[in-house]
């Protein structure tokens, strides 16, 4: 299955930031409990490099990385086994590299100039960040009719209060937020209630 179809299936990304390996485990398993089989893992903590690669021992849930705007972060992702990532950022070199490394990017855009370059680089699949500063779901909307053939990944305050907003679209195929798993819940490890937040959430989705 590709991460397009996942990512649909899913309707919701998690976003954390993870580093540990007790974090790995929990997220891991609560996801998994809420029928989550989606996880963006951020670098936005130089820890994560070091636990990313255990992952492997959860091969039922499915990692993006996210925050990647260098090849040395392609890199990192192929050698932990990681085969999707996300850029908050549309860069041709990155696409290019990613292209060569038979890795599966999902390049950020905010404008119809940077949807434009993508649609040319052969990306289909875009993040669109940060969404709610960059026009929200009426921006998204309004794409519609002039890209039909380009899909979103909108994040960057998008949250339980306005996701049905982006979901009703037909041009966007899943939400990235991380009011699905709450920064308490992961400093106090309460991988039931990331479950139970995550199963409320999906439940009262369109």
């Amino acid at each position: 299955m590709n991460i397009n179809q996942q990512l649909k299936e899913n309707r919701v990304l998690p976003l954390a930031t993870i580093t540990s390996k007790e974090e790995v485990d929990g997220i891991s398993h609560a996801l998994l409990k809420a029928n989550c089989s989606v996880l963006e893992i951020t670098l936005r903590d130089e820890r994560v490099r070091k636990i990313l690669h255990l992952f492997k021992d959860h091969p039922d849930l499915t990692i993006v990385l996210g925050t990647i705007r260098s090849s040395e972060d392609i890199d990192l992702a192929v050698s932990s086994g990681v085969r999707f990532g996300i850029t908050p950022g549309l860069s041709k070199t990155l696409c290019k590299y990613a292209k060569d490394s038979n890795f599966q990017l999902i390049p950020g855009v905010q404008t119809a100039s940077e949807i434009m370059l993508a649609s040319e680089l052969g990306y289909k699949l875009l993040k669109f960040f940060p969404a709610e500063l960059s026009g929200g779901s009426k921006k998204l909307k309004a794409m519609q009719a002039v890209f039909p053939d380009i899909s979103f990944v909108p994040t960057g305050g998008v949250n339980s209060s306005n996701f049905d907003s982006y979901l009703a679209l037909n041009n966007v195929v899943c939400v990235g937020s991380s009011d699905l798993i709450s920064n308490e819940m992961l400093i106090n490890n309460d991988w039931n209630g990331i479950s139970s937040n995550i199963i409320n959430i999906k439940d009262n989705l369109l």
